[in-house]
């Protein structure tokens, strides 16, 4: 046999072995799987309750429990202070808790509307999370995985039900 017919065997052989391997471990070049980056612009940061502005505004209070920096009710906003990462909220099943270095602040914006003649109001949550490598460098900004703020959004639901029923019950 020629060297150039052998070569080209063994080329044969090393992508036979290759793609045979990598589909029964299990490859990353065929992983079909959405990046995180596409799968955070799937995370829904806005939600709209249909009740009054007030009602959120109150149920939305009653769920942060994180120092507030500044909120004004006329314009609609609700700022954290920056929370530690040991500190904030970790999602369950984490192995262990987020580096030290971790922090983020939560922004709630309201804005009230009617929806086919009911009042509604339209909740957005961003979390900007960064992360203080050093003391002298900027701090890198993290995407947030999109769990806080799903809590965030069913504990204020949660609470406008609870504020509907005891409306109910008097």
């Amino acid at each position: 046999m020629s060297h150039t017919a052998q070569s080209l065997i063994k080329r044969i052989v090393l992508i036979f072995v290759i793609i045979t391997g990598c589909t029964l471990l299990g490859c990353s070049l065929f992983d079909k799987r959405p990046s995180a980056h596409a799968q955070m612009e799937t995370v829904n940061k806005q939600r709209v309750f249909f009740a009054s502005y007030d009602n959120v505004w109150r149920a939305a209070h009653a769920v942060i429990k994180y120092p507030i920096a500044q909120e004004n009710q006329d314009t609609g906003v609700i700022e954290t202070e920056y929370i530690k990462g040991v500190d904030g909220w970790i999602p369950p099943g984490a192995d262990k808790p987020p580096s030290s270095g971790i922090r983020y602040k939560l922004t709630f914006t309201f804005a009230k509307g009617t929806t086919e003649g009911r009042d509604s109001t339209r909740v957005t949550i961003d979390k900007r999370m960064e992360i203080l490598r050093d003391f002298f460098s900027d701090p890198e900004k993290i995407e947030s995985d999109g769990l806080e703020e799903k809590i965030l959004f069913y504990r204020i639901e949660r609470e406008l039900v609870i504020q509907d029923a005891l409306k109910k019950a008097h």
